[in-house]
């Protein structure tokens, strides 16, 4: 009787999704007679956590968390491009010579990303309720505010004492549903190649951040037809 009734709230929520999904199909079908898919602007915010990798260091206790604010714009139906600023906190270890300490530091990103629609892309449609997004951009980051690691100085010869600049690379993956089509809501989880002194070390090769955030974006501009 308790499985039974487990697949039947199971059923119903499917037949409730389907049905919501039809009648928002129907509406954005509607719109579709007024405007275009595309072009459009949106602006969006995301919140998470992110980790930054550190050799002897386990990652998972370095996470903190992050937020996000952009501003974009898809010219096509499977391309765009948006200007991302991201940042909060961050953390380093250092577990070695008889020490074993974290070290906190703020970092801000700002980075041009290009988007692509994959899902778009490949089915050639014009609007898809979930859309799976290639990011890729370039892009700066400051980090500053490093006094845990300069009074550690003996073991972290190259912590910096004031801001450090770096490039950042990434490489990223987004998942949105559009709830309308002015709003939606979206997974992101990116890569990001950092300087190599990012992280108050010096290992001969860039530091990785990663970040996975969820968000909410708001579309408009979108023209109408003719």
């Amino acid at each position: 009787m308790f499985y039974e009734k487990k697949l039947l709230y199971a059923a119903t929520a499917i037949l409730l999704f389907v049905f919501h999904s039809s009648v928002r199909a129907e509406n954005t079908a509607e719109e579709s007679l007024r405007h275009k898919t595309s072009p459009y602007m949106f602006v969006g915010i995301q919140g998470g956590m992110q980790t930054t990798f550190t050799k002897g260091y386990r990652n998972t206790q370095l996470i903190t968390p992050t937020a996000s604010v952009s501003f974009g714009a898809f010219f096509t139906h499977c391309m765009g491009a948006r200007l991302h600023v991201n940042g909060l906190w961050n953390q380093g270890g250092y577990d070695g010579n008889g020490l074993n300490f974290k070290y906190n530091y703020k970092y801000t990103t700002i980075n041009l990303d290009m988007m692509t629609n994959v899902v778009n892309l490949i089915t050639r449609r014009d609007y898809s309720v979930v859309n799976v997004y290639i990011i890729n951009g370039f892009g700066l980051n400051m980090a500053w505010d490093n006094d845990d690691a300069c009074a550690h100085q003996d073991v972290l010869p190259y912590a910096y004492d004031n801001t450090c600049f770096s490039h950042n690379v990434r490489l990223g993956l987004m998942v949105d549903y559009n709830i309308t089509r002015n709003f939606c809501v979206n997974l992101e989880v990116c890569g990001n190649s950092l300087g190599d002194r990012y992280n108050s070390k010096l290992s001969n090769h860039t530091d990785w951040q990663l970040t996975a955030q969820l968000g909410v974006a708001y579309r408009f501009g979108f023209k109408k037809t003719r």
